[in-house]
Order: C-alpha cells, then structure tokens, then sequence
C-alpha cells in the first residue's frame, strides 16, 4: 500500500466521522426543538407553602443521618448527599403537586429562615470545596 493510498484512507474515515457527528448533532436539536415544555398549571397556597417547609424540616434529619452514616468524616460529601436527598424530595412533591419546583425550593428556605435559631443537625449554609488529600 502506498503513502497516497493510506492517506486517502484516512481522509475517508476522518470524513464518514464528521458526517456521523453532524447527523448526531442534527437530530439532537431537531429532537430539542420538537419536544414540549410542559408548565406547571398552579401555584402553592400560603398553606400549602407553609406545610411544604414543615414537611422538609421534618424529613430533614433523616437525610442528614443518612448522609452522616454514608460519610463519615467528610461533610462537604455530607453536604451533596443531603442535598441529592433534599433535591429528590422537592422534585417528587412538585409533580406531585403540579407546581413549579422553585416554589417547593421556596417553602423550605421560607421555613428555614423563619426558624431562626438553626439547631445542629439544621444549617443554613454549604461545607466549603475542599480537595481531598486522597482519591479511592
């Protein structure tokens, strides 16, 4: 096989990979473009607000435990466990209620706020990124 031969070669498949790629990218955006956006037909009401927030408070320790138990030692971990927990919760009670999930994010920092003093396990901030000094 020649220079010329192995070079066309290449061209051909480096090309068939940029075609595959257009087509991929194509149909993602003609996907995107075609899919609905579905919003949310209510609102909550103060008391629906007001349950949601106490709801999540109760719920609260028993993310935190859990998170706790499944890193020991590591609250920035903690931290992002709990907060899948919490993010989980909010997503299943807003379809559930057919409300926007900013709204369900809403209660439970409204209830948070107005139950100042935050008593341990309860906080109100995030453990700050740090490095770890070792990788598994």
């Amino acid at each position: 096989m020649t220079k010329t031969t192995t070079r066309t070669r290449w061209r051909h498949v480096a090309l068939s990979g940029w075609l595959v790629l257009a087509l991929c990218g194509g149909v993602a955006v003609a996907r995107a473009l075609a899919s609905e956006v579905r919003t949310p037909s209510r609102r909550l009401s103060a008391e629906e607000h007001l349950m949601l927030g106490r709801a999540a408070a109760q719920a609260e320790p028993h993310w935190r435990r859990r998170s706790l138990h499944s890193f020991p030692g590591d609250s920035w971990s903690q931290d992002d466990d709990f907060g899948a927990s919490e993010r989980g919760w909010v997503m299943q009670e807003a379809r559930r209620r057919d409300v926007p999930v900013t709204e369900v994010f809403d209660a439970i920092d409204t209830e948070l706020r107005a139950s100042a003093p935050l008593l341990p396990p309860r906080k109100a901030n995030a453990s700050p990124c740090k490095p770890r000094p070792f990788y598994d």
